[in-house]
């Protein structure tokens, strides 16, 4: 259970992060559908990264003489990180449930007051989650695992922007 509220609060993060990327890059009136195709996008990106972690964690349960420990100490760890996820996570939620009232007040009340200040503290609730987590169980297998996930998870809007910007790039012919 543990480790699908992880990957769920991933393809959250990841799927708000797409939004985040390509707020402000639009001069289109309703752009619901711009903003669901970013959310979209960022979801997949995310899911490399997903794979990435799935990876290296199944990697470490195949080398550790104990897996069993190390499988619960995996297990501590994440419990203890979604302390901090599962609310953050939940107030981000509601913010885009009231972005659904049709009123452009709300819409502006909402990223002013809510989305703003706490995509300025998602970096801190990233790493003060990390480091909760980790002490529960502090061994290298979960250090490396959980400064990877870490990098990937605020990494992933540079990754995005840069995607961005290459599609852009792509449909500019070449001067001849």
């Amino acid at each position: 259970m543990i480790a699908f509220l992880l990957w769920l609060l991933a393809t959250l993060d990841a799927g708000f992060t797409g939004y985040r990327e390509a707020a402000g890059r639009n001069a289109l009136i309703n752009k619901r559908l711009y903003y669901r195709r970013a959310m979209i996008k960022g979801a997949l990106f995310g899911q490399i990264a997903v794979g990435i972690a799935a990876v290296v964690i199944l990697t470490s349960l195949t080398v550790t003489p104990d897996r069993q420990s190390l499988l619960r100490d995996y297990d501590q760890a994440g419990a203890r990180m979604l302390i901090f996820y599962l609310p953050y996570a939940a107030v981000i939620l509601v913010a885009f449930l009231v972005r659904w009232i049709p009123s452009v007040d709300i819409r502006s009340i909402t990223s002013t007051t809510i989305f703003g200040p706490l995509t300025l503290i998602r970096p801190l609730v990233a790493v003060v989650g990390l480091v909760y987590g980790v002490l529960a169980a502090p061994r290298v297998a979960t250090i490396v695992v959980g400064l990877i996930v870490l990098t990937m998870m605020l990494g992933l809007e540079k990754v995005l922007s840069l995607f961005r910007t290459a599609s852009r790039y792509r449909h500019i012919p070449p001067r001849s």
